[in-house]
C-alpha cells in the first residue's frame, strides 16, 4: 500500500507569471482528471493562492473528487512561506488564510498540512494542533539526520551527493554513474508508514523520502541505466510509502532533469506492479517516533537557501514590519527560491515597497 501527493504552486520561482494558464493546462487539468478518471486516490497540496487561477470546470473537478475520496486536500501556507523563517503571528495568519480559502473555495477543511519545502521547526506541530490538524508532511531523511542535534559542530554526509552534482553538470556521466549505486544504498533507510513527531505538541508525521521521489522519477524518465522494472525491484522491499511526493508540474509541463513525464507512465508502473494506492492520512502507522529538528527538504536539510544569498537576507530583514495582502506577497519562498526568476523577487519587494508607502500616504 503506498501513496501519493502532487505539489502544485502557482507562484513556483522558476515559472514566468505569463506561463500560468500553460501549466494548469499542461499539466494541473490532465494529471487531476486522468487520476480521477483511473480512481486513483491521491493528495493534492495546492497553495490557497494558487486556487484563484485555477478554473472552474477544473476546481468542479477536484471537488467532485474530494467528494467521492479520492483526493485529500492538505492545507499549507496561503503563499507558500518558509514558515521557520516568519514569527509566530504570521505563521498561523498564513495557515489560516489558507485553510479559509480552501473553505470558501473547495468546500473543505484539511486535516493534513504541507510545510511548504518541508521546512519545519518544532513549534509548527503546536500551531497545526491548535488549528486542529492532524498530520504533518515531514522530510523523511530529516527525520532521521535530526539526531545531529548541533550540525554547527558535526555535519551529515549528503546522500545521493553525486546525482545531484550530475543534475548540475559536474562530471555528469561519471556522477550520474555513481550516484545510482549511491542512491541504491539511501532506499535502505527507508521505512515505511506514519511516525510520531514529538515537538512542542506530539504530531502525526508522514515521511516523504526524496530517494523514492528520485528512483520513481528517473525510471518513468528512462534515464540510463533505469527503467520501470528496476524501480519495482529496488522499492519492492519497502510498504507504505508516499511512491510520489513532490511537483505536479513534473507531469506534463516541467521536464525532469531534462526530459518530460506524463502522467499516464505513472499510471502504468502503478497497475503494472500491483500497487495498491491510499490516501496518505489512511498509511498506517510505522511505530516509530522521532524528534525533527529546523529543517527543509534541501540536500543538506537545512534552511541556507532561502537565507544566505543577500537579496534574501535583505527580504527576511524587512518582511517583519509588513502586513496584509502584501505581507503575503513578500512572504512567498518563491521570491528567494532555488534559481528564482527576478519577477518572482521583485513581487516580493514590491510588496514590501508598496506596504512602506502607505504610511506616508
Amino acid at each position: 500500500m503506498h501513496s501519493l501527493i502532487f505539489h502544485a504552486n502557482l507562484q513556483y520561482a522558476e515559472i514566468p507569471k505569463k506561463e500560468i494558464e500553460r501549466v494548469i493546462n499542461k499539466s494541473y487539468k490532465p494529471t487531476i482528471a486522468t487520476l480521477l478518471k483511473e480512481d486513483i486516490p491521491f493528495a493534492l497540496n495546492i497553495t490557497g493562492f494558487s486556487i484563484q487561477y485555477l478554473p472552474k470546470e477544473l476546481i468542479k473537478g477536484i471537488k467532485d473528487g474530494i467528494e467521492s475520496n479520492l483526493i485529500e486536500i492538505t492545507g499549507t501556507s496561503y503563499s507558500h512561506a518558509i514558515l521557520p523563517l516568519l514569527s509566530l503571528n504570521r505563521v498561523k495568519e498564513q495557515i489560516e488564510m489558507d485553510v479559509r480559502m480552501k473553505e470558501d473555495t473547495l468546500e473543505v477543511k484539511p486535516i493534513s498540512f504541507w510545510p511548504p519545502e518541508l521546512a519545519y521547526d518544532p513549534i509548527l506541530p503546536a500551531i497545526l494542533k491548535d488549528l486542529n490538524f492532524e498530520y504533518v508532511f515531514v522530510d523523511g531523511e530529516a527525520l532521521l539526520f535530526s539526531n545531529y542535534m548541533n550540525t554547527a559542530i558535526k555535519n551529515f554526509e549528503i546522500p545521493y551527493i553525486k546525482l545531484i552534482k550530475a543534475s548540475y553538470g559536474q562530471r555528469k556521466y561519471l556522477n550520474y554513474f555513481l550516484g545510482l549505486r549511491q542512491l541504491r544504498r539511501s532506499l535502505s533507510y527507508v521505512f515505511g508508514g506514519k511516525a510520531l513527531v514529538k515537538g512542542v505538541k506530539n504530531i502525526v508525521g508522514i515521511p516523504v523520502w526524496q530517494p523514492v521521489n528520485i528512483t520513481l522519477m528517473l525510471s518513468l524518465g528512462h534515464f540510463p541505466f533505469m527503467n520501470e522494472r528496476k524501480a519495482a525491484r529496488w522499492l519492492s522491499s519497502i510498504r507504505d510509502i508516499m511512491l510520489y511526493g513532490t511537483d505536479i508540474e513534473f507531469f506534463g509541463y516541467m521536464p525532469f532533469a531534462g526530459k518530460k513525464i506524463k502522467i499516464s507512465t505513472l499510471i502504468k508502473f502503478i497497475k503494472s506492479n500491483n500497487i495498491n494506492i491510499t490516501l496518505p492520512s489512511q498509511l498506517p502507522m510505522s511505530g516509530r517516533e522521532f524528534y525533527l529538528k529546523t529543517s527543509s527538504w534541501a540536500p543538506d536539510k537545512s534552511l541556507l537557501i532561502w537565507k544566505e544569498d543577500e537579496d534574501n537576507r535583505r527580504l527576511n530583514m524587512l518582511i517583519s514590519g509588513i502586513k496584509g495582502d502584501n505581507a503575503f506577497m513578500a512572504e512567498n519562498s518563491d521570491a528567494r527560491g532555488w534559481e528564482p526568476l527576478p519577477e518572482r523577487r521583485l513581487d516580493a519587494f514590491k510588496a514590501i515597497y508598496e506596504e512602506w508607502r502607505k504610511e506616508y500616504e
